[in-house]
């Protein structure tokens, strides 16, 4: 299925065996591979968001997602608009589950296409309906010219309706050469195709998305979802950033597992997650290629731009224990080298928001945080659970490996007891075969001469003792030498008379 996406997608899967395939030697070879398979999936975030791998690790979650057509709901959700017209449905062009795409057309300019996004509340939505409509509004009503607002159309209790420009598409189809109506997988995975840009757009670029990002975090407007995939690229010079109401729908951040491992002290607010999400875009610009790991500490600048010391600040593991930087830093740090220059206007980075919309927003970044929060705890504890079992295990490895000589060395010691006991056996079998000898005569000679009038002899005494090495190996002997000595000690006089 992965390969109807894209034909370049290998995930090392070991092939079937069909003789001899129950041997446990192969069984474990099989599970060992299969289990690095599985590891490669879940560690790329490509494959990771996807909902065919998702329905395969959790099929009782996932899988009632794009089981059936939302064309039709969506048609009847639009037929009293008189501004958009639903055109066809575009499968698999995004990452998220929980939103479906659409080519919608205006109808006062049939030419131009838009994109239709219906999208189903996220697990961290944390308004009321009556709310929701109205932080969507003000969301709606904000103009900006490095911000891409969206059109909310009415639509039923859970989801959401909106429209966006298409345009050029994104920086990510930018980067590797794609249009953005194919497949999701189709049109990233190859990195083959990626490419540079030239210098002066990526400044342009840069200055851009941190003009955008001061804008939304001076007026408190959670974000949360910066990445080259949500960066609109308008023409050449100008980009807007868009998806703005991710979070007020409660949908997950694309770099949320990263979040989740660097910690605490590393991500504290949305702010600090599209701080994150800057980084990422940084090394794209620069390196030529996504990052695929949380962090980075090497960077082989493979432009000319200086850029090394800002992605440090940001992806690099050394500073995982420093707070994020905020943009306002960075902004400084980039003029100090002249890589950008100052935007002297002040009413640029300034909005009017309604008092209540604040507190709104307040609460839309709180609940967005506190779900990372408990999962960032959730992964402390399972590092701590997987640090004591490696010691508890380390510690059975080593138990294991020093039993053998303390066993040989005891099961030395057992052999020399047991050949000194076979040899007392032996030297007290021998007497006792004498001892019994003499006993059976005697009572023999002791019953045929029993109508004499003289005494029959004394019984012989009881044989030696053997000397005891330890009580629980001579405890059968004692035994032993207490029968003996009962035999030894039968006198045949004490006997009754039977009469015939």
């Amino acid at each position: 299925m992965l390969n109807k996406l894209s034909s370049k997608i290998n995930l090392d899967i070991p092939p079937k065996k069909y003789i001899g395939n129950m041997d446990r030697k192969l069984v474990m070879q099989r599970q060992n591979a299969l289990q690095s398979s599985l590891n490669t999936m879940i560690e790329n975030l490509m494959l990771a968001n996807s909902w065919l791998i998702r329905s395969f690790l959790d099929p009782e979650t996932y899988n009632d997602y794009c089981k059936e057509s939302l064309f039709q709901k969506v048609g009847m959700v639009l037929r009293g608009n008189r501004e958009f017209e639903l055109s066809k449905e575009l499968p698999n062009i995004g990452w998220r589950l929980r939103r479906k795409s659409f080519l919608s057309k205006w109808k006062k300019d049939p030419k131009q296409e838009l994109l239709l996004s219906w999208t189903e509340n996220g697990p961290d939505l944390s308004l009321k309906s009556h709310d929701l409509v109205t932080v969507l509004k003000s969301i709606s009503s904000i103009i900006h010219p490095l911000i891409d607002v969206p059109v909310i159309l009415p639509s039923p209790e859970g989801h959401t309706l909106s429209v966006h420009n298409i345009q050029v598409g994104s920086l990510r189809d930018l980067l590797y050469q794609t249009t953005p109506l194919q497949p999701f997988l189709k049109k990233y995975w190859d990195t083959s195709s990626h490419v540079y840009l030239p210098d002066q757009t990526m400044v342009y670029y840069i200055k851009q998305i941190l003009y955008g990002l001061k804008f939304l975090h001076d007026n408190h407007i959670p974000y949360g979802h910066l990445h080259s995939g949500n960066v609109l690229v308008c023409d050449i010079e100008s980009i807007k950033l868009t998806g703005i109401e991710n979070s007020t729908l409660g949908l997950p951040s694309y770099y949320r597992s990263f979040l989740v491992q660097l910690g605490k002290k590393r991500i504290q607010s949305l702010n600090d997650a599209d701080i994150y999400g800057f980084g990422h875009i940084l090394y794209e610009l620069t390196e030529n290629e996504p990052l695929t790991r949380p962090s980075c500490e090497h960077f082989s600048q493979k432009t000319s731009l200086n850029l090394t010391k800002q992605m440090k600040n940001i992806l690099a593991p050394s500073s995982s224990k420093l707070p994020m930087p905020n943009v306002n830093m960075i902004i400084t740090n980039l003029k100090r080298v002249r890589l950008i220059d100052d935007q002297k206007d002040p009413s640029f980075f300034k909005c009017k928001i309604p008092a209540i919309v604040k507190e709104h927003y307040i609460l839309i970044a709180e609940k967005c945080m506190s779900r990372i929060f408990e999962d960032q705890k959730k992964m402390t504890l399972e590092k701590r659970h997987k640090k004591i079992y490696k010691i508890i295990h380390d510690s059975e490895k080593l138990s294991e490996a020093t039993q053998p000589k303390h066993f040989e060395f005891h099961s030395i010691q057992n052999n020399s007891l047991l050949e000194n006991n076979n040899r007392s056996h032996s030297s007290s079998s021998n007497s006792t075969l004498t001892s019994t000898g003499s006993d059976t005569l005697s009572n023999n000679t002791a019953v045929n001469s029993s109508s004499l009038p003289s005494n029959p002899p004394p019984p012989p005494p009881p044989p030696p003792i053997p000397p005891t090495i330890s009580p629980q190996v001579n405890q059968p002997d004692n035994r032993r030498m207490a029968l003996l000595s009962s035999i030894s000690s039968f006198d045949p006089t004490k006997l009754k008379k039977t009469t015939k």
